[in-house]
């Protein structure tokens, strides 16, 4: 059983070493996963290798019959009835009826694929469309830092692959089922089909997936485990702060009740009730705590990450952080005396070449790099930005200076002014 254990995590964090998401992400789909299936595994290795429940048996029971009565009180559910009340005659109800250990591994493993699927969602979804987070990871991740030849040929390729991406979404638009799947997505999230905001906006999507399903787990377990299991988590540490024993707790009780009929010839039905103890709620409890507990914490790191990407995306924010890696890398300056309207030159290249996914991506490669490896791409990026002449915008008698000055990036149109075609405005 330990290696089992220790097999599931060496899978679950050597799988995917190029991260595409942040931290929160991974709380869900990575973390809250592995910890779910070894529950699974732990719980249901104690059901069907163990012996889940043991039953008093009146004296006049054979081995057999202990056996049949064990079984029985199994699978046909039992009631929990506190010490210091009497028990329930046979026309009253259960108030306590205890219908889901036998359930526990199956919540568990259903629990661990609705924490999975927004990770699974975000994939299916992002790799098609040729500017997904997990390729660019890929050739950064692959960067090694003791050769410069060999980084800024990684570097390249990243803002190659950047850039193409960009470029293809900017225009084309896919008309498989995929594809339309994807603009539906976009025109619902952001308005503007050709805002550039494809995986951004799935991302966000994806992040709202999360944030409900941490939430819903909490109705999910109160359908599975009872009333107010939401609250579960305070009772405990009500009755902790009042010294209670959790050897009388109604949620997971040690002792409890079996009733059940044993069929005779004629009409003689013999009905017995029956004194079971359940040792794996003893497991069942610790595990569900610490469940409700986890999932507070992750709802909580689920929601401040959805926040703080909301805020990422507005206009400030995005000039903020791709302006303060320009001016690190000192790509910031380099025009004379405001012949240039610098200003406009970082609208261009924020508004109509980056767009909301460029930035996205750079936000992403910081979440999972440095600010080094970011710096770098970025000024690559604006490398690349200037040597485009639709994204120039100067006046006639100065571009033929700068032109000299940039080896021809920037090329006047007919009538004095260089700006960008319409056909890349957002």
């Amino acid at each position: 059983m330990v290696w089992q254990f220790i097999d599931v995590f060496k899978k679950v964090y050597s799988s995917n070493k190029v991260q595409d998401d942040d931290f929160a992400d991974r709380m869900n789909h990575r973390y809250t996963v592995a910890i779910l299936i070894l529950f699974c595994i732990l719980v249901g290795s104690s059901q069907f290798v163990g012996s889940p429940i043991a039953c008093w048996a009146p004296a006049h029971f054979t081995g057999s019959m202990t056996t049949y009565t064990n079984y029985i009180c199994w699978i046909a559910n039992t009631y929990y009835v506190p010490t210091d009340e009497s028990l329930p005659t046979p026309t009253e109800d259960r108030q306590f009826k205890i219908n889901y250990y036998q359930w526990i591994p199956f919540i568990l493993a259903l629990m661990a694929f609705l924490f999975y699927s927004p990770f699974a969602i975000w994939h299916l979804l992002a790799k098609p469309s040729g500017l997904d987070a997990k390729s660019v990871m890929k050739i950064i991740s692959s960067m090694d830092a003791s050769s410069s030849d060999s980084r800024d040929k990684t570097m390249k390729n990243a803002v190659k692959l950047i850039d193409r991406a960009i470029d293809y979404h900017r225009d084309y638009y896919d008309q498989s089922c995929l594809g339309q799947l994807r603009r539906k997505i976009t025109r619902c999230l952001l308005p503007r089909n050709k805002s550039g905001c494809y995986i951004s906006a799935l991302y966000m999507l994806v992040k709202l997936f999360y944030l409900a399903n941490v939430c819903g787990q909490f109705f999910l377990l109160n359908a599975f485990m009872g009333p107010r299991f939401n609250i579960y988590g305070f009772e405990v540490i009500r009755d902790l702060w009042q010294g209670k024993d959790f050897w009388e707790s109604p949620r997971f009780p040690r002792v409890t009740m079996c009733d059940f009929t044993i069929r005779t010839l004629g009409e003689n039905n013999q009905r017995n009730t029956i004194q079971c103890a359940l040792p794996i709620n003893l497991f069942n409890e610790k595990i569900f705590i610490f469940i409700w507990f986890w999932l507070c914490v992750v709802a909580i790191f689920t929601a401040y990450s959805f926040v703080i990407w909301l805020l990422s995306f507005t206009s400030s924010s995005r000039l903020s952080f791709v302006k303060r890696y320009l001016k690190v890398q000192e790509r910031l300056g380099y025009l004379s005396n405001s012949t240039l309207n610098e200003s406009k030159v970082l609208d261009a290249f924020l508004y109509e070449y980056l767009r909301h996914d460029g930035v996205f991506l750079l936000r992403i490669v910081k979440k999972n790099t440095n600010d080094i490896v970011v710096g770098e791409l970025v000024s690559s990026l604006w490398d690349n930005f200037k040597k485009y002449p639709r994204f120039a915008i100067r006046n006639d008698d100065v571009i033929q200076k700068e032109n000299e000055k940039l080896n021809g990036l920037y090329q006047p149109n007919g009538d004095g002014s260089h700006l960008i075609p319409n056909g890349y405005h957002s």
